[in-house]
């Protein structure tokens, strides 16, 4: 990818892919880990991976459904 890296993860940050998003736990990038895609409503795309699927159902959870398309 060409796209600058820096760290954090998160909607407005391009982030680090190794990073859970909900707890910040390093994420072992060479075997399967679960991941939530979007698109918000200017389009951009977001990924946002998980350490396991118990941080993506709590994450999932917690984020507000009315800015989703």
């Amino acid at each position: 990818m060409n796209d600058q890296r820096i760290a954090g993860n998160g909607p407005e940050t391009p982030g680090d892919e190794s990073v859970c998003t909900n707890c910040g736990d390093t994420i072992e990038i060479e075997s399967w880990h679960p991941v939530l895609a979007e698109t918000d409503t200017a389009g951009s795309f977001h990924l946002y991976p998980f350490c396991n699927l118990h941080c993506r159902d709590l994450w999932n959870r917690t984020q507000p459904t009315d800015t989703r398309e």
